[in-house]
């Protein structure tokens, strides 16, 4: 049976037994700070588990992609060289929300595995939690397995929590049973206690599916209080029982797989043995996870995700070499892994041409980075092996990472392969320092406490309303406090939770409101100095301490809500522009265009899209125009508050990806040209964007106003930013830019032409004057050194000139040190001293001669005349200089320079 038509039947069975079938949610997920990665299929239901979500099914069956790249079972050093270990893998399973429990869960996952898959029940063990009675009597008495093969594990008593599942160390959690396939004495290990299921972790008991009984909800303490509502979820390896199922002892040599492999072979020319297949193996499984998180919106960096997604695929790249392949190869297996999964996510199809060229532009970087970065480590290894050292320091790591992008895993196998290691600690010790120089730390939300509900308010379900898309102000009653940390200047922080609210939580790129509260009946007046989103609903950020804002809240019947109307009309500005760009942007540049991430708040707009060149200044004025006609028809910026995720799609509306959207969703509609006549429907002409979109936005396009693009440029590999103003902001630079013209105008000939070309030509002529004054001053300085040449110094039989040079800049002294040197002939050295653009600094220069036959070598002499007087440098054998720490120095240095010369000369 083929893999994906064991996928089919899998999402039929459940179909049948009235589950919605769910696609897989993206990788990237977007509401979970977490989880780089989706992990699990239940992670698009969390919010349903916790209560703080409803779908319109209680029951669900999906098949999810999944990553996991870190963790004990998870070391990415290890995905291919064994029969079970994947970065990129699928999860089949089933849900159910408040609807069957354990016994429909049990029994219809046996009779998959058995009456449809035909998986031999002989074969089948199970374990359950050691007092979960229910689920052994289901096993026994209803699927009739001999209660021998029924194994219970776990104690919590104990702090052994096996076959207890939790969500995390507090909230959702249950009992679960598991289902085991034995494949066989000849896959059995010699674990000292035996080799049983729950005992040892080989392959001869392979787990394949997990059932979660969610019945408690775990407290700080450790207490396990009942549920309001019992759920299941299901997790069935795919890539385990597609295995089991076509008879193969290892994933790697199923239908899912081969496909890979087999291109490999093409591309190397070799077979898949030995080493050789461990290499495939590794190309193969990477593949999938490049493809498909590329796909997803994860693109290669040094950040993040993306740094994950770069390690994999450079992972690949580097077994690519290994095998004899040096040219960009992993785009065309990821070509094959699109061909083959395209039908069960269609969205690889959709995005192909993208896929492909984010990797093999990707391997392209990575091939000029391993030329160079090999190279630095040989003179490194070389380095170790003359001196007896068996480890790279944290700094030659660091070295090969920052100044090379050498990632130091990377570092670590080819050291490991010359039976090196690498300091781990000390690696990680710089780039905690370069994180410190750089303020590039991320920053986080610290200090935040629990809730504490006011009145002793029962905060589980609970959500709060948001009435914010149809007013700034509004009254709510106060439900809870919490502790925030502190701010900037070292002020307490506390968030405070409403029933009802207007203000806008930070979410999708838009900023959190501002403003201030009113509490009744005191009238007490507390600022609110931004709006943060909450499982529970937004929390707004108050410059108080916890404490002191539950003291004042304390007796306060009403809370009168004022969000900042200014700050709030100025930045839906901004986010109704920003849909009006990214609809712009595709028009002139292609539908490959997609949003990477915005930040949208009063003060502008910053938007990232994915692209893989700079915007040419023609194609960003065509934007500009296109944004700024969409102003001028002054159309309707429609808000379909309810619409099913399904419809919304079908009409093409646009998703971030990475971010998680329910079954309903809100989505904005602005359509193209002015009003065709006084009271047309509003969505009357074409469609010019269609998004899905939380955030506030302007009534109508008009309400933007002015509309200013004030700069493109790069973020990362295939990313692109485009910052721009509306509104007020683009009145004001417009200003700005008026009046600094009327200043300009005022320096320019009235009568001379255009004002671009009168400083262009103005430009050029300045340009023409410096080449001939800098020509002039290196004339004078050649002249300078004349005296000395023409009576070189005789030192240790060789000639030598030592001078103080005027030089404009490193090229000129550069110049003047070649022209000295030719001038001397054979045996010459030459030692100048300059002042370089306020750094004192000396050059020393050999003729050939000196080095061919070894007598002198201007890197090694530089190196000592420098550190001599406390400085620092080196170069060629036949050119070099060095950094002095002052004037004084440098003229120690050229008074000692030959009697330096002297000592190095043959040594």
């Amino acid at each position: 049976m083929q893999a994906r038509d064991i996928r089919a039947r899998f999402l039929s069975f459940f179909a049948e037994r009235g589950h919605t079938v769910v696609a897989s949610s993206s990788l990237v997920p977007h509401d979970d700070p977490t989880l780089k990665f989706t992990n699990a299929g239940m992670n698009q239901f969390k919010g349903v588990f916790l209560g703080l979500e409803r779908r319109d099914y209680v029951r669900a069956a999906s098949c999810q992609k999944c990553m996991r790249v870190s963790g004990k079972h998870n070391d990415l050093e290890e995905v291919g060289k064994d029969a079970r270990h994947h970065t990129f893998f699928e999860m089949l399973g089933n849900w159910s929300f408040g609807d069957y429990y354990k016994r429909d869960s049990i029994v219809w996952g046996w009779e998959f595995l058995t009456a449809v898959m035909g998986l031999d029940k002989s074969r089948l063990w199970v374990s359950v939690y050691k007092d979960d009675d229910e689920s052994f009597a289901i096993w026994r008495d209803e699927v009739g397995l001999d209660p021998a093969r029924i194994i219970r594990l776990g104690d919590l008593s104990k702090g052994d929590e096996e076959n207890f599942w939790s969500m995390a160390d507090t909230g959702p959690c249950g009992p679960c049973t598991e289902i085991h396939y034995d494949q066989g004495e000849q896959m059995k290990c010699d674990h000292p206690a035996g080799c049983f299921v729950g005992v040892c972790s080989c392959d001869r008991w392979l787990e394949l599916w997990n059932h979660v009984f969610m019945e408690f909800d775990r407290q700080p303490g450790g207490a396990l209080n009942p549920l309001p509502m019992k759920s299941v979820d299901t997790g069935l390896g795919f890539e385990r029982l597609v295995a089991v199922l076509q008879g193969k002892q290892s994933n790697y040599e199923t239908d899912i797989f081969t496909p890979m492999i087999r291109k490999m072979e093409e591309i190397s020319g070799q077979k898949a043995e030995g080493e050789a297949r461990i290499s495939m193996q590794v190309v193969a499984d990477h593949a999938r996870a490049c493809a498909f998180t590329v796909a997803d919106g994860a693109i290669p960096s040094n950040q993040d995700r993306g740094y994950v997604v770069r390690r994999i695929l450079r992972r690949a790249a580097r077994h690519g070499h290994l095998l004899g392949v040096e040219e960009p190869f992993l785009w065309k297996v990821a070509d094959v892994v699109i061909d083959e999964m395209g039908d069960a996510y269609p969205e690889l199809r959709e995005r192909r041409a993208r896929v492909l060229d984010v990797i093999r532009k990707e391997e392209e970087r990575f091939i000029r980075t391993l030329r160079s970065g090999l190279q630095v480590y040989g003179d490194i290894r070389d380095a170790m092996r003359a001196g007896g050292r068996a480890t790279l320091t944290g700094a030659e790591a660091f070295k090969l990472h920052d100044t090379f992008g050498f990632p130091v895993d990377l570092t670590a196998v080819v050291a490991a392969e010359d039976g090196f290691t690498v300091d781990q600690a000390g690696f990680e010790s710089c780039m905690e320092e370069q994180r410190a120089k750089s303020g590039s730390e991320a920053v986080y939300r610290e200090g935040l406490g629990p809730w504490r509900p006011l009145e002793g308010r029962d905060l589980s379900g609970f959500r709060a309303v948001f009435t914010g898309y149809e007013a700034v102000t509004g009254d709510g009653r106060p439900v809870a406090v919490r502790p925030a940390g502190r701010d900037g200047q070292g002020n307490d922080l506390a968030h405070v939770l409403l029933d009802r609210t207007p203000f806008y939580a930070e979410s999708g790129g838009q900023v959190g409101d501002t403003g201030w509260l009113e509490l009744l009946p005191t009238g007490a007046r507390v600022p609110v100095v931004g709006t943060l989103p909450s499982e529970e609903g937004p929390a707004l950020v108050v410059a108080l301490g916890a404490d002191e804002l539950a003291d004042a809240l304390a007796g306060t019947e009403v809370v009168r809500q004022h969000v900042d109307a200014d700050a709030r009309l100025a930045t839906m500005r901004h986010h109704t522009a920003t849909h009006l760009l990214h609809a712009a942007l595709r028009r002139v540049l292609g539908d490959h265009v997609e949003q990477a991430g915005s930040v949208v708040d009063p003060h502008r707009l910053r938007f990232d899209f994915r692209h893989d060149q700079a915007v040419k200044p023609a194609e960003l004025s065509t934007v500009e125009r296109l944004v700024q006609e969409r102003v001028l028809d002054n159309r309707p910026v429609i808000r379909h508050q309810d619409m099913a995720i399904d419809e919304a799609k079908k009409r093409g509306a646009m998703a971030l990806f990475g971010e998680k959207y329910g079954d309903r969703v809100r989505v904005v509609e602005i359509h193209d040209g002015a009003q065709p006549v006084p009271g047309a429907a509003p969505d009357a002409g074409d469609l010019f964007s269609l998004e899905l979109c939380g955030g506030t936005h302007c009534l109508a396009t008009g309400d933007i106003g002015a509309f200013r693009i004030t700069g493109e440029g790069s973020v990362s590999a295939g990313v692109r930013r485009i910052e721009a103003v509306a509104g007020d902001v683009a009145l004001d630079l417009i200003r700005r830019e008026h009046d600094e013209l009327r200043r300009l105008s005022g320096l320019l000939r009235p009568d001379g032409g255009d004002y671009a070309a009168q400083v262009a030509a103005l430009l050029a002529e300045q340009k023409q004057l410096r080449r001939e004054l800098a020509g002039m001053r290196q004339d004078s300085a050649r002249a300078g050194l004349e005296e000395a040449l023409a009576a070189p110094a005789s030192v240790a039989g060789l000639r030598m000139v030592c001078a103080m040079v005027a030089a404009a800049d490193k090229d000129a002294f550069l110049k003047l040190a070649d022209h000295a040197r030719d001038r001397l002939g054979q045996g010459g050295v030459v030692v100048l001293g300059a002042d370089l653009e306020g750094r004192p600094t000396v050059l020393v220069t050999v003729t050939g001669d000196l080095v061919d036959s070894g007598r002198l070598h201007a890197g090694n002499l530089v190196k000592s005349m420098a550190a001599s007087v406390g400085g620092k440098g080196g170069g060629r054998p036949n050119l070099a200089q060095a950094g002095l720490p002052d004037a004084a120095a440098l003229g120690r240095v050229l008074a000692g320079a030959a009697h330096a010369v002297a000592a190095h000369v043959d040594a």
